[in-house]
């Protein structure tokens, strides 16, 4: 009966060393991923480029068309890059191994970069499409007072190329009724300003009605498109949710969990 008793006493003191031990094990462990989702985070800090980027669009609409044309490719250049790097970011957190102590915190920083990306390929969108308009609108600019009537279809022309080639399928889905709703205005404005420049209508006031129409329809989608960025989400508070599991979680030294 002692033998059993201290056989039972034994394995109970066996079962406490054992779980003693992986208490402070796994609490190095969640300490561990506390400090490599800290690296991650310092090495992916893409949240003030997006504000930097959205700014600069912001005060584009003030420049030449060359110049927002120019612009704008840097823009979207820094988009690209940084999608991609928020979605690496997302997918090294995805393979980190988390204690259960640590797994809403893996979920939160990996929902940060999810975020992030989302707003790199909105913004890329809405961008690249303003580019679009921007480029096939530009032949305003190259209109001279002595261009002669076959120069003026040539650059009607090549507008109306453009302009149908404008993609609005990166757009969020939010905008892409008005996006196109603005494409066809802009394309029935140069058919009219196309027939009157090849003297097959005198109808100005069609001209002036089809060119009042687009400019509505420009200045809503711009105003609806800075609108759509401003209301996306500030991702500061997640940020900051972030640290603060960070630094709760480095300060584990026990943990069953």
């Amino acid at each position: 009966m002692k033998r059993l008793l201290l056989y039972f006493l034994l394995i109970l003191l066996l079962a406490a060393v054992g779980t003693f031990s992986y208490g402070f094990w796994n609490g190095k462990k969640v300490r561990e991923f506390s400090s490599k989702i800290s690296e991650i985070q310092e090495k992916h800090n893409l949240a003030e480029r997006i504000e930097k980027v959205e700014t600069g669009f912001q005060e584009n609409g003030k420049e030449e068309a060359s110049q927002v044309k120019d612009d704008s490719q840097q823009f979207l250049a820094e988009l690209k890059a940084i999608g991609q790097e928020a979605k690496a970011a997302k997918k090294e957190i995805e393979d980190l191994e988390a204690p259960r102590e640590a797994e809403s915190a893996k979920n939160l920083a990996e929902e940060y970069y999810l975020k992030l990306a989302q707003e790199a390929d909105d913004l890329e969108g809405i961008i690249s499409y303003t580019s679009q308009m921007v480029e096939a609108a530009s032949f305003f600019e190259e209109i001279k007072e002595n261009s002669s009537l076959d120069e003026l279809k040539n650059l009607i022309g090549l507008s109306r190329e453009k302009t149908s080639a404008i993609e609005i399928d990166s757009l969020p889905p939010a905008l892409q009724e008005e996006a196109q709703n603005l494409k066809e205005s802009m394309n029935s404005f140069l058919l009219r300003l196309e027939d009157m420049v090849a003297l097959r209508s005198e109808n100005t006031a069609e001209v002036e009605a089809s060119y009042a129409d687009f400019s509505q329809k420009e200045s809503e989608f711009f105003r609806n498109a800075k609108k759509y960025i401003g209301e996306m989400e500030n991702l500061k508070g997640i940020e900051e949710r972030i640290k603060a599991d960070m630094e709760r979680l480095e300060k584990v030294k026990f943990s069953l969990r």
